[in-house]
């Protein structure tokens, strides 16, 4: 079936921030609201901190897949991997060739997460909050020679963007 549509799925201040202390500096309602429509019914691939951030675990609806080596040590033995309702991978690579069956699949973070998937994806879904906040994680800059906008829903204090990657010339 070849490999399904990956999709960079964020939340970012105009100064890349994604996280601060463990947690999102923001709560924007509209925001998660398009988190949860948009990635119902497909695998969300995230890794171990943002897992471990998650107010209700696992996400409903959705096959939830974590990326990490030190979770992925602790289920040595265990067949199914599964560990509270998440499957976990010790690569990204590995977690996405298990989802080769799949249409699409979301990328979730962090931001190491987001580095290593963005060669591999297909589009970008970001909510630009047109704010700058103090943080410890950030969003990896968005090459534009890569990537081109394609819908831009302004919503006042923030800004729901497509991006999808550009064609390469043959």
């Amino acid at each position: 079936m070849g490999k399904p549509l990956v999709i960079i799925i964020a939340a970012m201040a105009e100064n890349r921030v994604i996280g601060r202390g463990g947690a999102i500096p923001w709560s924007i309602k509209e925001d998660m609201r398009r988190f949860r429509d948009l990635t119902m019914g497909f695998p969300c691939i995230m890794g171990r901190r943002t897992w471990e951030s998650l107010p209700h675990k696992p996400l409903s609806g959705r096959l939830n897949i974590v990326v990490s080596k030190l979770m992925a040590a602790h289920q040595a033995g265990n067949t199914d991997g599964e560990n509270g309702g998440v499957l976990v991978f010790s690569s990204f690579n590995d977690a996405l060739e298990y989802c080769g069956a799949c249409e699409k699949v979301f990328v979730c973070g962090g931001a190491s997460l987001y580095r290593e998937a963005m060669p591999a994806a297909d589009i970008m879904e970001i909510t630009l909050i047109h704010k700058t906040f103090r943080g410890d994680v950030f969003f990896p800059p968005i090459d534009p020679e890569v990537w081109e906008e394609k819908t831009v829903d302004e919503k006042g204090d923030f800004a729901f963007i497509s991006f999808s990657r550009k064609k390469q010339a043959e």
